[in-house]
């Protein structure tokens, strides 16, 4: 706590940015959704509240704000040095998210709505805290773009992604394990010698991958701005994260093909619905940390001194 007081303590004009970071907010809670479809309400946060609480694809939102609250406290050390002054063009961001909200006011789309607060709000906090307050902090301040549901529009993507997974979960079944299975699309079936069903499984929307994929995305990014300086590291990370978050799912449906073809319908549908997270934690988390530790910056070997012959 002493350390944030320390910190709290050189940054001034503490509560002209709250009153009008307040007064920014209001705007968008008063004035910041003009779709009064399912739920009717001037909020642009009550309007964006449920799609996070009814799609865990676009949940991790929610998640979005503490991250970056955490990273920014995280490299205090960093911010204890710099001298916060305001800084006027910085305005020139708040310009830009008051025009995105004005359009996706105007063409009732609420995420450009969401998108220009967050810019906006950045903008502001750079107005009164300077330029090198906002180049320590944009990384974190990025990770805000998750906070945008954009599921939605993912969905020609999630069903063609579905297909590979079930394509290449199946052939591996089919081709190295000898099982007998049949795909139609995106459903995997399973005969017996007699021709009845031993299990049918659909690969659903969760499991293409798309819903780790967000979170790994997220994970990538944290971890290559707490580990690496280099812009080239971090891009690695988060360029893998949808190849780790594919092959997790695809482990994840061989394992319940697997189990099913032993034990039943039953227990590869104990598997699918439970094994997500060990598949998670055990391919995609650790397929993050062992490629950072491929990728780990080392530090510069010291430089030798010539020694010094006595006089």
């Amino acid at each position: 706590m002493s350390e944030l007081r320390t910190l709290a303590a050189r940054f001034p004009h503490k509560i002209q940015l709250g009153l009008v970071g307040v007064a920014w907010l209001a705007l968008f809670h008063w004035l910041g959704n003009s779709t009064f479809g399912y739920v009717a309400t001037p909020s642009l946060f009550r309007w964006v509240y449920p799609l996070y609480d009814a799609n865990p694809d676009d949940g991790i939102g929610l998640l979005a704000p503490l991250v970056t609250l955490w990273l920014i406290y995280h490299h205090r050390d960093r911010l204890n040095r710099i001298t916060p002054e305001p800084w006027a063009p910085a305005l020139a961001l708040v310009a830009v998210g008051l025009i995105l909200h004005l359009v996706g006011y105007r063409v009732q789309q609420g995420r450009i709505s969401l998108a220009g607060c967050i810019v906006g709000f950045f903008g502001l906090t750079g107005m009164l805290w300077g330029r090198e307050w906002m180049r320590q902090t944009r990384y974190p301040f990025a990770l805000l773009a998750f906070c945008i549901p954009v599921s939605v529009y993912l969905a020609p993507f999630t069903f063609h992604l579905r297909v590979f997974v079930a394509r290449v979960a199946s052939s591996f079944c089919i081709d190295v394990l000898q099982m007998h299975l049949l795909r139609r699309g995106t459903e995997v079936f399973s005969m017996t010698a007699s021709g009845l069903p031993r299990f049918q499984f659909e690969v659903a929307a969760a499991c293409s991958g798309i819903r780790s994929l967000t979170a790994v995305m997220l994970l990538t990014l944290v971890y290559g701005y707490l580990f690496f300086e280099s812009p080239t590291r971090r891009l690695v990370l988060f360029i893998a994260a949808p190849l780790l978050a594919v092959v997790g799912n695809i482990i994840r449906l061989i394992t319940v093909f697997v189990v099913g073809e032993a034990l039943g319908q039953k227990a590869g549908a104990t598997i699918e619905t439970g094994f997500g997270f060990v598949t998670f934690c055990g391919v995609t988390v650790g397929g993050v940390l062992l490629l950072g530790r491929f990728l780990r910056e080392r530090a510069p070997e010291p430089v030798s001194q010539p020694a010094t012959l006595p006089e």
